[in-house]
Order: C-alpha cells, then sequence, then structure tokens
C-alpha cells in the first residue's frame, strides 16, 4: 500500500492535509503529482474540465441521454468524484492499462482511499474507490 501525506493549508496552528492509500498495482496509472490535489500547486484544472467534458458532456445528448445527465452530469458529487480521479490516474496510463489487462479478476485488489486529515487529528474519508470506479469514469 502507499500512503503519502501532503499539506493542503496552513493557517496558524491550524493545518490540513492530503492522505492517500493507493494499492501498489495502481503505482503504475498515477500522475507523477498525483499528491498536490486540493493545493496551490495543483496545476491539472484544465485536463480534469477537459476529460469530464469529453467522456461525459460532450459523449451525451441531453434531450435523447436526459437520465445519464439527471443522474451523472448534473450531479455535482459525481462531478467532483470524476474529477478526483482525473487528478490523480494519467489518463494515458489507464487507457494503456485497460489495454494489456482486458479481464481483471479483482478489481478491488486496486483501490484509492483519499482522506482529508487536520492539524486536531480529525480524519474525514472523502473517497474510496475500487478499479470499478475508475474505469467508468475513462
Amino acid at each position: 500500500m502507499i500512503e503519502y501525506i501532503n499539506e493542503i493549508s496552513k493557517d496558524e496552528d491550524y493545518i490540513r492535509y492530503n492522505h492517500f492509500l493507493i494499492s501498489e498495482n495502481l503505482n503504475e496509472l498515477l500522475h507523477k503529482d498525483y499528491y498536490l490535489y486540493n493545493t496551490n500547486e495543483f496545476n491539472k484544472s484544465d485536463l480534469v474540465e477537459e476529460l469530464y467534458n469529453k467522456n461525459f458532456v460532450n459523449k451525451y445528448d441531453k434531450v435523447q441521454d436526459k437520465q445519464i445527465f439527471d443522474l451523472y452530469i448534473n450531479n455535482n458529487k459525481f462531478k467532483e468524484k470524476t474529477q478526483f480521479i482525473y487528478s490523480i490516474i494519467d489518463n494515458k496510463k489507464f487507457e494503456e492499462f485497460a489495454k494489456n489487462n482486458p479481464n481483471i479478476e479483482n478489481p478491488n485488489e486496486y483501490t484509492i482511499t483519499y482522506n482529508i486529515v487536520d492539524s486536531a487529528g480529525v480524519k474525514v474519508t472523502m473517497y474510496q474507490l475500487s478499479l470499478t470506479e475508475i474505469a467508468f469514469v475513462f
């Protein structure tokens, strides 16, 4: 398991951190700077928006695919989760991985847990994702 903690923000004595727990199996799919997610140094906003538009907004017709828009595209929580995945998983690496691994026996062996932890020791789990959820957005 890959564990990585990175400071998000600091306000006097109050500090917030990204806390990632990622299966070794997903290591090859990560952006090299995935840990910058949710920090001031994060620089993938344009890429994330482009991937979201390509894979969802521009892929479906608002009238014909109304249910998809209602369930997913117009759902802010879904959009946030999807953009989180695009922020840490490299789409080109994922495409290559999918081509080379058409059958994954146990997708639960490929997981990401993302928490926000603060200096008071409070930990909030934001996402627990398996390969199934990751593959869905690509």
